[in-house]
């Protein structure tokens, strides 16, 4: 089904909507999910747009990956969204992915992201509707990791998000959403939370505000991210240390953000972020990565520290 107006939206009695397709295809495809109603969104103009306005860089969840990528609006407001938007995936998908899509992804796990053949033999995880989480039996919810890289930047910069829910349209956290999201998608394959995202709001940035975010991936931007960082310091607004692709959600990182504000020399800085991650990460086995040899990886958020040594100057 083709909507093309929120209204029409609202007439939907239930069914999954659908940006570019490029994450739920695949799972349809492997009968990972069975959804049987789809509402397509690529036709309404509603959700499209990126435009600053009052204190606020507007993007509608709508505009594929790569227009955020390359908007000169995104690239000097929100860096480090345009640099999450442009390191997703392949430029194939970038082209088709949705900034909505992007935000509510499923969370995935080597198995459940796998053919229904393969999955044959094993009880059903909690995302198939069972009551187990393979990769970690004795867990009474399901771990599967959360992937965007983009819901990194976002939680970085606090933005906030327009959604429709119960015929009701309001704003929440960027942050608030995703926990939802999270929560509700570890519970079987086909639950999905009842609204429609229609557009972000991330508050402009002030004089002397900078931002970057990274990711590390097998091949680059080609493949999901084995981690993502996003870092915003200066201005007037307390640093923010985000952390993606760890846990089933994005994790902040707060004491890490103190010791930025405090002005804490690099080392101390990131020794702050292992001891965070290693406390609140919850990593998987994955498909190229055991669990040991992600920590490792937590000390590259050294390379996002550049910034403040830029800030500073």
């Amino acid at each position: 089904m083709v909507v093309r107006t929120i209204e029409e939206t609202l007439k939907v009695q239930a069914g999954t909507f659908v940006g570019g397709g490029t994450d739920l295809m695949p799972l349809l495809k492997n009968h990972a999910r069975n959804d049987k109603n789809l509402v397509f969104l690529n036709r309404m103009e509603e959700l499209k747009g990126i435009r600053k306005e009052t204190d606020y860089l507007y993007l509608g969840a709508g505009e594929t990956l790569y227009d955020l990528s390359v908007h000169p609006l995104v690239q000097k407001l929100a860096p480090a969204i345009a640099q999450a938007a442009g390191m997703t995936a392949s430029p194939q998908i970038r082209n088709i992915a949705t900034l909505g899509g992007n935000i509510m992804q499923d969370r995935r796990c080597i198995y459940f992201n796998q053919s229904q053949f393969w999955r044959k033999g094993l009880e059903r995880c909690f995302k198939t509707g069972g009551n187990i989480c393979h990769q970690i039996p004795n867990s009474p919810v399901c771990r599967a990791i959360y992937y965007s890289d983009v819901a990194t930047a976002l939680l970085a910069y606090e933005a906030e998000v327009e959604c429709v829910e119960n015929k009701i349209r309001s704003w929440i956290p960027v942050q608030k959403l995703v926990h939802r999201h999270s929560q509700v998608n570890g519970l079987a394959c086909d639950c999905h939370l009842p609204l429609l995202v229609v557009r972000f709001r991330v508050p402009l940035p002030a004089e002397g505000e900078q931002s970057v975010f990274n990711k590390y991936a097998m091949r680059s931007t080609i493949d999901f991210p084995l981690i993502n960082f996003a870092l915003r310091v200066g201005g007037d607004r307390p640093a923010r240390a985000v952390a993606g692709a760890v846990a089933p959600e994005p994790v902040l990182l707060e004491e890490t953000g103190k010791l930025l504000d405090a002005g804490s020399d690099t080392n101390t800085v990131t020794a702050a972020c292992e001891e965070e991650l290693n406390r609140l990460a919850l990593p998987i086995r994955e498909a190229c990565i055991p669990p040991a040899m992600k920590r490792m990886l937590y000390q590259q958020f050294r390379e996002l520290l550049d910034v403040r040594a830029k800030n500073r100057m």
